[in-house]
């Protein structure tokens, strides 16, 4: 993570999964990155990018692109 206002690089820490298909999982990324700048902007950047990170992982252990994403009700309250 890096910003203006912290020009030194930051390391975002994500859990170790066992990856069935990478396919997708930038736009897995992403996606729930704009959801939590949408929806949570008062959560700082460093929060968001680990709660991306999270569901990217997640994504990346079934087969699949679009089919692979999770959907809320199969992810952890703490995220939303």
């Amino acid at each position: 993570m890096l910003s203006q206002s912290e020009p030194v690089p930051k390391y975002i820490p994500t859990e170790k999964v066992k990856a069935v298909d990478t396919t997708g999982a930038g736009d897995s990324f992403v996606g729930a990155l704009a959801f939590y700048l949408a929806y949570y902007p008062s959560l700082s950047m460093e929060e968001m990018l680990r709660r991306s990170n999270f569901i990217a992982a997640v994504s990346v252990q079934a087969a699949g692109t679009q089919s692979s994403y999770p959907h809320r009700k199969d992810l952890p309250l703490h995220l939303f």
